[in-house]
């Protein structure tokens, strides 16, 4: 396979045999390496090589003016843009930011295409005065009037800007092309002994075709075009640039252009395949490495169209391949440090009234660059029980300080001071945080990830002490934010040998045998019709600006021209769709499947998933087992350990015998259980003075006076350092209090109808022991029920319920299923339960004696005291729970029966 460099290399040997006087110029920096590769092949005596630099070098150079970065643009933007808007129109540095980049991209596609900006704000601004003038009278907002201003001001503030950094000697990429071309008759006029050769370019902007034009028609450069002459007479969208300059320019007027290759009519090996997931296509590129030879790495190319799945490539790759060269480099987002100041960074932005929400707490202290300065692993482990144990939802610095003393918590508690919302603060914050944890860290790599870290926050802070202009840390956020993402780190490796993993983009000028493309979906390649401009699209059109349709061609023309010379193609896709279309294979498939039919394997794979039921986890009961079994009897049974055996056996067996408590956290919401508990202490300790006694109308309604305060004070007492004030928990809070107000409303109702109501107890503990056949050692039951009263002589246990039952809940139609089912009749077990205790300790003969045993729901008042079956406890009821009772508690003893899951699961 002959490379379109090595053609190139070749043809200017048989013109010149020395190149001292030429300037190769190219699409891209990383082009250059490989051409010089191919010179060194292809000379075989000594000679000084031509100057070999990318066309941003040219540019710079010829527009003798200095690249700005994007950050410093906005700052250098924003200075213009205070001194043009009027000072009761001033937007602040962050919502200029939301803004500013869109206008910038703009004028630099203004600059790069040559397009006379007066005129083209002028247009802009006549449409939008005309679309002001058309709209009716009533509906012409502040906001439509403010929408006319901008456009008004575009023109003042391209110019300003303009002439702002031309006296700095500063430009951004368009302003240099502009600049360039104004700088080119200078340079053809001192060009005498030297020649311009332009390789592999493709889509040119209008500054760009200028200086290929002029020095062409100067007979101070020359050309090459990679296009092949199959696509070109087809006239494919791919040529669709090259050709209109093949047909348009003066200089192949005379000289026809010829040199077309016709590398992709050879017979090829294509095979396209659709795999679900982006994944599974990483996964299937690294299966087909497997079955390359060593040898054939070196002549083999991973194209992501999608960069972000580099790090799942370089995770995937197969043993075998020892050497790599990436061309993308690597995203700071995706390093851990990133992360690292993104959670210290949250921690100040979502701070209330000075204190850090804790879960942002605890996520910054978890990180292990973070962690690891900690002394000793205990005082870590004590410092995060110590914020759930203490239920501090949100946390202040001194709070936090008291929670610790660990030295290595020392270093790093100037992080919670303070910052006021200051940006100078907080830069100054992050970079006294680079310094401790690069005293922390020994090894290369992180120190280079800490450098450029550095780097980012040290620009920063430059730019601020500069201009001043980032107030507060929610726009330095933004502006961290911003620099990362544009911010890569450089892999090294030897970029001529091994696998090449790359971009789309640096595929440009270079050739390879073997080829893996993976992502070809539509959205991706091409990318769609994103575009954040200010000008609309027909104005772009009309104007000479390139739209969605030139991006589109474009990369039709970087993937047809890297595959035409390679022999064996994978072209990977994603069938799996999603919420925003992929799934679909992109035009540029379908495309190929029309011009190479015969030589295109297609097929769809994806990885044999079966879902397996998953058996029933069970564990067989040993005699030491038997004996922590045996402890529980012995020390009670009580009504919630038995329905959680109903519930389910295993997670009995998890928190009864192996104590597995579940992880204590912060309670920032009011749980249903706190809720309860307020509940029922605020109503035990109203009542409690009038226990023996008969309620009236005047005690109940004292305890309604006396209800709110008992509220607050077991908020207090259960809900600790938890805040009450806003949220879900200011609407629980005012339900606690509805709670306890109806039902004391209820009570007084009742006595007010002749109801003769008297409180025996409360929270009355029970307990009693009973036999049961095959066991040699007595069983005890323990329950505590919630009140026990008189109602009109008739005795009742009551249970309160925070939650909403309903009586369908407490009837009983199947005793069997009384200790099995406990979604219908664990309620029914709890109450009759107690009766039983109750009865069995007072030696209450129900023949005798009328006994109701129920719950009272707070979510279900209306329905009053729900009593099981509707009716009085009677001994039949009794004797039947008993023997039901008696069977749940020997199947637990049972040696024959395991502890089961009855939970199944499937994967």
């Amino acid at each position: 396979m002959q490379t379109f460099l090595n053609t190139v290399v070749q043809d200017l040997q048989t013109k010149s045999d020395s190149f001292s006087n030429y300037t190769i110029i190219l699409p891209s920096k990383r082009a250059g390496v490989f051409l010089k590769d191919e010179f060194k092949k292809c000379l075989h005596k000594t000679v000084i090589l031509p100057r070999i630099i990318s066309i941003e070098d040219f540019i710079e150079e010829l527009s003798n003016l200095n690249s700005i970065d994007n950050t410093s643009l906005v700052f250098e933007f924003y200075k213009i843009y205070l001194e043009i808007t009027p000072k009761d129109q001033v937007e602040t540095f962050d919502a200029f930011c939301n803004w500013a980049t869109i206008v910038l991209n703009d004028f630099n596609e203004i600059d790069r295409h040559l397009v006379d900006a007066k005129n083209l704000f002028d247009y802009l601004k006549d449409i939008k005065r005309l679309e002001v003038l058309l709209e009716e009278t009533d509906k012409k907002t502040s906001l439509i009037k403010k929408q006319f201003s901008f456009f008004e001001k575009l023109h003042s503030y391209y110019t300003n800007l303009t002439e702002l950094l031309l006296s700095k000697k500063i430009a951004y990429q368009g302003l240099q092309y502009r600049e360039a071309v104004e700088n080119l008759q200078l340079l053809i006029a001192n060009t005498t002994d030297h020649h311009y050769v332009f390789v592999g370019f493709n889509a040119l902007n209008k500054a760009e075709e200028r200086i290929f034009t002029e020095l062409l028609d100067n007979n101070l450069a020359s050309v090459y075009w990679d296009v092949d002459g199959y696509f070109y007479s087809i006239e494919d969208n791919s040529t669709s640039f090259i050709r209109k300059y093949i047909t348009d320019w003066n200089y192949y007027k005379n000289d026809p252009y010829q040199n077309f290759s016709s590398e992709f009519s050879k017979n090829k090996n294509i095979q396209l395949i659709g795999t679900p997931k982006k994944i599974s296509q990483i996964k299937y590129a690294s299966e087909l490495l497997d079955t390359f030879t060593e040898n054939n790495y070196n002549s083999t190319a991973i194209v992501l169209a999608d960069e972000s799945l580099l790090t799942a490539t370089l995770n995937s790759l197969p043993d075998m391949v020892q050497s790599v060269n990436i061309t993308m480099g690597y995203e700071l987002k995706n390093i851990p440090l990133y992360t690292v100041f993104q959670q210290l960074f949250r921690l100040h932005l979502y701070k209330k009234n000075q204190k850090f929400y804790y879960k942002n707490v605890i996520n910054f202290l978890r990180l292990p660059q973070v962690r690891s300065l900690f002394e000793n692993e205990r005082n870590f482990e004590k410092l995060i029980t110590n914020i759930t144990k203490n239920n501090y939802s949100y946390i202040t610095y001194n709070q936090l300080i008291k929670l610790t003393d660990d030295k290595g918590f020392s270093k790093i508690s100037s992080l919670f001071d303070n910052w006021n919302d200051n940006a100078s603060t907080g830069l100054a914050a992050c970079l006294d945080f680079i310094e401790i944890l690069k005293e922390n860290t020994s090894e290369t790599l992180p120190k280079e990830h800490l450098f450029r870290f550095f780097r980012a926050f040290n620009q920063l802070k430059t730019l601020n002490d500069t201009f001043n202009y980032i107030k507060d840390i929610k726009t330095l956020y933004s502006f961290y934010q911003q620099i990362i993402r544009n911010e890569k780190l450089s892999f090294k490796g030897e970029p001529l040998s091994g696998l090449q993993v790359m971009g789309m983009l640096e595929t440009r000028v270079l050739d390879f045998k073997n080829l893996i493309i993976t992502s070809v979906n539509e959205g991706i390649l091409p990318s769609g019709r994103t575009e954040n401009s200010f000008i609309p699209y027909d104005i772009k059109v009309e104007k000479g600006l390139p739209t969605f349709k030139e991006k589109d061609a474009i990369f039709s023309y970087h993937f047809f021209r890297l595959i035409q010379r390679a022999e064996n193609i994978y072209i990977l896709y994603n069938t799996e769709n999603d919420s925003y279309g992929s799934g679909e294979q992109s035009r540029f498939i379908t495309q190929l499947e029309l011009y190479k039919e015969n030589d295109i394997q297609k097929s769809i794979v994806s990885s044999a998933v079966k879902p397996v039921l998953e058996s029933n986890k069970s564990i067989t009961k040993s005699n030491s087992l038997q004996e922590n079994l045996k402890d529980l009897a012995l020390k009670g049974f009580s009504p919630t350990t038995l329905t959680s055996y109903i519930l389910n056996p295993i997670e009995f067996y998890k928190q009864r015998i192996l104590k597995i408590k579940e992880v204590e956290e912060v309670e920032e919401t009011v749980a249903s259980n706190t809720l309860g508990n307020i509940i029922h202490k605020t109503l035990h300790h109203l009542y409690l003075p009038h226990k023996e006694k008969v309620l009236t109308e005047d005690s109940i309604k004292e305890l309604m006076q006396k209800a709110p305060k008992e509220v607050d004070k077991w908020f207090s007492e259960e809900y600790t350092n938890g805040n009450i004030e806003t949220g879900k928990n200011i609407l629980i809070y005012n339900v606690a209090q509805q709670f306890v107000k109806n039902f004391l409303q209820s009570e007084l109702d009742a006595v007010k109808e002749g109801k003769i109501i008297k409180i025996i107890a409360l929270e009355h503990d029970m307990e009693t022991t009973i036999h049961v056949d095959s066991l040699d050692f007595p069983i005890k039951l323990t329950g505590q029920a919630d009140r026990i009263d008189e109602a009109n002589g008739v005795l009742r246990i009551i249970d309160y319920k925070t939650g909403k039952v309903e009586q369908n809940q407490l009837n009983i139609k199947d005793w069997a299923l009384l200790t099995t089912d406990y979604e219908k009749y664990s309620k029914s077990f709890q109450v009759l339960f107690y009766a039983f205790l109750y009865t069995k300790i007072n030696a209450i003969n129900l023949n005798e004696s009328k006994l109701e045993s129920g719950i009272i729901s707070f979510k279900n008042l209306k329905s009053g005291f729900l009593k099981v079956n509707k009716a009085f406890v009677e001994e039949n009821d009794l004797a039947l729970f008993t023997e039901q009772l008696k069977a749940l508690i020997k199947e637990i003893f049972d040696m024959n029966i395991p502890i089961i899951d009855n939970k199944v699961s499937y994967n």
